[in-house]
């Protein structure tokens, strides 16, 4: 549960690439000490990598999310580092393979996602349904493909874990693959023909192909020709499919044509924004599971203000964390303390334009400097600075963020928004101007 808090507090600093290498690998729970979280590495030579890539973010994380009390310990002191040790090494080909099976699987028995756990009234009875009714593993698919749609927050991948729970329960492990796009890229990061036909073979074994995350193929365009192959490779067998997505299909307009048309030929399952009925019914649950005592109005006001799903989780997790690890209950002024640093006061939506007019602003540049051409060292400063500031508020793809900036190659976005993280890292004064752009960016849509 902690480590979940903290990585929802830092997907809102740092790209969700960069917290799958530093991040996730870690074990992270609270300390036997009071007011301290512990934390263990997965091998010696990650711990020596971590000194220099991680860990300072995690330790103002665990500040800034829990408390400036809290002391960061690790099983494995960072500063043991060996001679000659500056990565983590990698592994051979063949190793990374049998590390790594086609399976990306977060459905095990015994999971919180589940049909059960899934809070919903009448308005997602139909998305539910139709869940349940293609997790029945024992029939042909009736709804081949399943979409699962939806804005953030609102279960979708709660439901597909369902789904691939369901499954496993039935089947067993093997007969699922699931995962994301982002996992999926990463089985075919060996792009030559022989490596793709292999993992395609492998992955075509199972029974079951679920996906989360398909907007997330604006990043990986090159991966669309393949998920044609495994969609028809599926398809052709009779055997079920379910991808989820924000929004719907026709929003997308980074889809193969091929691709669209295949998606088109099953269900479509729209998920709505969890009711005000069912976000008190999740906090009153989650309080209870975790003894936190909050009166009615406190519930009341908690449900009201974070009427984003994950806001809510966020805010419902630092409350957990802040109790077990001070050790005491949650006062009315503490509780204040909390939600008003998880504001989510209504503002009107924050955008690329007004992070480019902030940023050339501040330059003492025009907007359309940012946009063109121009290569003095000021303007491509500046540039870069808007690019990294797009890409963090509000997590644009590469790709995206080249268009918006005069037709980029992504590449040179990369480059930038890189090259920016390393100056935050090693700059005093450029970490404390980004912080201060991002604060006027916050500020400029209330």
């Amino acid at each position: 549960m902690l480590k979940n808090g903290l990585r929802s507090f830092l997907e809102q600093q740092y790209p969700e690439r960069d917290l799958r290498t530093w991040f996730d690998p870690l074990t992270i729970r609270y300390g036997d000490v009071e007011k301290s979280v512990s934390v263990a590495f997965p091998h010696a030579f990650f711990g020596s990598w971590f000194a220099t890539h991680g860990k300072a973010a995690l330790e103002q994380a665990v500040r800034d999310y829990i408390s400036p009390e809290v002391v960061v310990m690790y099983d494995t002191p960072v500063s043991e580092q060996p001679h000659g040790i500056t990565e983590p090494p990698k592994a051979s080909a063949q190793t990374e393979h049998k590390q790594n099976p086609p399976v990306v699987n977060r459905a095990a028995p015994g999971s919180q996602f589940t049909f059960d756990t899934f809070l919903h009234n009448a308005k997602n009875v139909f998305p539910v349904a139709s869940a349940k009714e293609v997790a029945k593993a024992d029939i042909s698919p009736k709804y081949n493909p399943l979409v699962i749609a939806g804005p953030s927050g609102s279960g979708k991948t709660h439901l597909l874990r369902a789904i691939a729970h369901s499954i496993i329960e039935q089947r067993g492990e093997d007969s699922v693959f699931l995962g994301n796009v982002e996992d999926l890229a990463a089985l075919y990061q060996d792009g030559s023909p022989g490596a793709r036909f292999e993992m395609r073979k492998n992955i075509v074994r199972k029974d079951f192909f679920l996906l989360d995350d398909l907007q997330r193929l604006e990043d990986f365009p090159i991966l669309q020709e393949e998920l044609i192959a495994l969609f028809d490779a599926f398809h052709d067998n009779n055997k079920q499919m379910v991808f989820c997505c924000t929004d719907g299909l026709t929003a997308h307009d980074f889809l193969l044509p091929n691709l669209r048309s295949r998606l088109e030929w099953g269900l479509l399952a729209q998920l709505k924004p969890q009711d005000m009925d069912i976000r008190i019914k999740y906090a009153t649950a989650h309080l209870k599971d975790n003894q936190i005592k909050l009166t009615n109005d406190q519930i009341i006001l908690l449900c009201q203000r974070f009427d984003d799903f994950r806001l809510l989780q966020g805010v419902l997790l630092k409350l957990a964390a802040f109790k077990d690890l001070m050790n005491t209950e949650v006062s009315e002024y503490e509780f204040n303390q909390i939600i008003e640093h998880t504001d989510n006061t209504k503002s009107n939506p924050l955008t690329a334009d007004i992070i480019i007019g902030v940023v050339a602003k501040h330059y003492m540049l025009q907007t359309k400097d940012l946009l063109s051409e121009k290569r003095h060292q000021k303007i491509v400063l500046a540039r870069q600075v808007a690019m990294y500031l797009t890409r963090t508020l509000l997590g644009s793809s590469y790709p995206a963020l080249g268009r918006m900036f005069g037709g980029k190659d992504h590449s040179t976005v990369i480059y930038a928004v890189n090259k920016i993280k390393k100056f935050i890292v090693k700059n005093k004064d450029t970490k404390l101007l980004i912080n201060e752009l991002k604060e006027k960016c916050l500020t400029a849509t209330k």
